[in-house]
């Protein structure tokens, strides 16, 4: 995921390059509107990761292994697109800047999602909890 980021920064320098100056490829484009709803998507996704993870964790038909990586890479994919948005609105505006702030959001999301063991084993002892209150039983037992 990091090697992406790096990778659409060095594209967007490539592209100013060739193409000096470069003033994105829709400079009639509100450029402003639509930078504030990349903002809100980002901003959003942010948020949402823990919500859309709580339903991959609390589903006891898959192994728990597998649950928590679904999680974390469903909350990778999710800050990636961040920086995604902040890729397309370099393309139409032709600011590397916008890249690089919507790169930094993103940078900050996986600081927050990223899978600690801690926090893995934590997760893992509340499932089991919770399954065995409610007399769930893993597979195989």
């Amino acid at each position: 995921m990091l090697v992406s980021l790096g990778l659409y920064a060095f594209i967007a320098n490539v592209i100013q390059k060739i193409r000096e100056p470069f003033a994105g490829f829709a400079p009639g484009a509100p450029h402003d509107l639509v930078r504030w709803i990349f903002v809100a998507l980002a901003l959003a996704g942010l948020g949402l990761v823990r919500v859309i993870q709580r339903p991959i964790l609390a589903n006891a038909a898959i192994p728990l292994p597998n649950r928590l990586t679904a999680a974390a890479i469903v909350g990778f994919a999710l800050c990636e697109a961040i920086a995604v948005y902040g890729f397309v609105l370099f393309l139409l505006a032709g600011r590397t800047s916008d890249y690089y702030l919507f790169a930094a959001i993103a940078l900050v999301g996986f600081a927050l999602y990223f899978p600690r063991r801690e926090s893995w084993e934590e997760q893992a002892r509340a499932l089991t909890r919770d399954a065995a209150g409610s007399g769930i039983r893993p597979p195989g037992t």
